[in-house]
């Protein structure tokens, strides 16, 4: 077991202690838990490539663990009332919906790798900042500002990735990246 893929594991237990807090109504601790689960998430691929110890563990576990960190993220604050439906909806139809194309294209092709575009990393980022947001601010009023942006990239890239995967079954297989 590899540093990399320890963070990896460590983002993933943290969720449920977010999820936690959330319940709880302790934001200012979720928050910090999420932080932490940011920077788990910015370290463990980093490391990974500079350290040389990419593995296949690592490449099944940090999509999990990205996955299961902003999804119950989502869920847990609309069910707090803090995040609209419509946001969270929006999140978990994408992730729904790249997952199961993911296995699809696994099922007619073999094991595929997935390579994040560096939109895919924009929205991520923008998701992360949007939970940043709402745990860190006392007031309701510029939420719209972070939601907007949040959920025309969710949609963009996930587009974006269902063109790459109808690319990926049009070349029978093969990847391309654009």
């Amino acid at each position: 077991m590899n540093i990399p893929n320890l963070l990896t594991i460590f983002r993933l237990f943290l969720t449920s202690f977010f999820i936690l807090a959330i319940h709880y109504g302790e934001f200012r601790i979720a928050l910090w838990l999420f932080v932490v689960q940011a920077i788990t998430d910015l370290l463990d691929g980093f490391l990974a490539r500079v350290l040389g110890e990419k593995t296949s563990l690592g490449a099944l576990l940090d999509p999990l663990a990205d996955k299961t960190m902003l999804v119950s993220s989502f869920i847990v604050l609309y069910m707090k009332g803090i995040v609209p439906l419509w946001v969270t909806f929006i999140v978990l139809i994408r992730d729904f919906v790249l997952t199961f194309g993911y296995l699809i294209l696994c099922k007619l092709f073999g094991k595929i790798e997935v390579i994040p575009s560096t939109l895919g990393k924009i929205t991520t980022f923008c998701q992360i900042g949007t939970v940043v947001y709402v745990l860190w601010s006392d007031t309701r009023s510029y939420q719209d500002l972070f939601f907007y942006p949040t959920v025309v990239l969710t949609i963009i890239t996930g587009l974006h990735y269902v063109y790459q995967g109808i690319l990926i079954i049009k070349n029978k297989g093969r990847v391309t990246v654009t």
